[in-house]
């Protein structure tokens, strides 16, 4: 490990909130993991179960009816994976010089709308497993030895109707989608790279090896905004990010300035709609990279108490409306030029962009 390395912070997916929330009251690794961190204990314990779809406010008939639109999502991406592991590696093929921006054409014929490159430190890994779904629970607390040199991030869409209901069943709906197509696009550009001779697999919402978002930064693809989420220049807070790792090596992006932080401060939009006001202005710095301090158990709390996972942050942020690149650009910087993009925003979308009746996927 380098000296740069040594003086990182290792993310430990055992304590991010997914994985201590699905920690059995009295098991072994509950019992260890609260001794060794007795501070997260009581406020887990308020929200802890994993299950928060069964408090979405509908009748059973909807939940009949529409929950199998996703129901079906891991036990499909354990296949991919399945499928992946069942191709053989093939005879190593020369790559030129350049072929990064093939990688990327082909992260996007296959579904990204944006992709980067990244080269892998010891420190962009987990340095341990929380919960990991291949297969369920087996790999917790076991150590992450890093296997691969690159990182390809890419990005999906979110709908941006479906995310106009938040925190409605169509904006969870939306994001497990966006899940699925991230591990449709990551099984088919590991499958490739696998064609070409470079072992290679992919992370998904049943696999992670990285926190992603600090890749995502570090493969050029946006910034950190208020809510702890990517925020890309063009797409906005409406995104969810893939990664497949991989041997092959290619020259990797640098992280992007566009002057997020100043656009964030001028904004706050997502701050004063949160319904739970988990989000801060108050900023932290983790690994060289600018996070903000985000009440993660009462954020958590609404998705027990809408059994959806909200989105109203991502909802109400201007620039998942597409502003004109050019234009943010220009504005970089400038308080004066991004309070006209805000005012337009507002003129345009109100405070909250929403659609008050349902969606015809679900409309009843």
């Amino acid at each position: 490990m380098k000296v740069g390395d040594r003086m990182k912070k290792h993310y430990d997916e055992r304590e991010t909130l997914f994985s201590r929330v699905r920690l059995e009251e009295g098991s072994s690794n509950s019992l260890d993991f609260y001794r060794k961190h007795p501070g997260y204990k009581t406020s887990d314990d308020a929200i802890r179960g994993m299950d928060f779809l069964d408090n979405l406010k509908k009748d059973t008939a909807f939940k009949s009816r529409f929950f199998p639109l996703f129901q079906q999502n891991e036990t499909i991406i354990k296949q991919f994976y399945e499928t992946l592991e069942a191709i053989p590696l093939a005879d190593k093929q020369p790559i030129p010089e350049g072929f990064e921006s093939n990688i990327k054409a082909i992260a996007g014929h296959y579904g990204a709308c944006d992709a980067g490159i990244v080269r892998l430190k010891k420190t962009h890994y987990y340095s341990h497993r929380g919960f990991d779904e291949r297969p369920p629970g087996e790999s917790y607390g076991e150590k992450i030895e890093p296997r691969h040199k690159t990182a390809i991030v890419f990005l999906v869409r979110m709908d941006k109707d479906a995310l106009m209901r938040a925190p409605h069943f169509e904006e969870i709906a939306e994001s497990m989608n966006a899940y699925m197509n991230l591990a449709y696009t990551g099984m088919r550009l590991a499958s490739y790279l696998k064609a070409l001779g470079y072992d290679s697999t992919f992370q998904s919402e049943i696999h992670y090896l990285t926190p992603l978002v600090p890749l995502a930064v570090d493969g050029g693809l946006g910034e950190v905004g208020m809510t702890n989420h990517l925020v890309h220049p063009e797409y906005g807070n409406r995104v969810r990010i893939g990664a497949v790792m991989s041997d092959i090596d290619l020259q990797p992006d640098q992280p992007i300035d566009y002057g997020l932080e100043l656009f964030c401060k001028r904004c706050a939009l997502c701050l004063m709609n949160c319904p739970m006001q988990s989000i801060s202005f108050k900023q932290r710095t983790l690994n060289g990279k600018r996070f903000y301090k985000l009440d993660e158990h009462s954020c958590f709390k609404l998705f027990k108490n809408a059994g959806t996972d909200c989105g109203v942050c991502i909802q109400s942020c201007p620039l998942s409306y597409e502003i004109d690149p050019k234009r943010l650009k220009a504005a970089k910087g400038n308080p004066e030029k991004i309070d006209t993009i805000i005012k337009d925003h507002l003129n345009k979308n109100g405070r909250r962009p929403k659609h008050q009746r349902p969606l015809p996927i679900v409309e009843e």
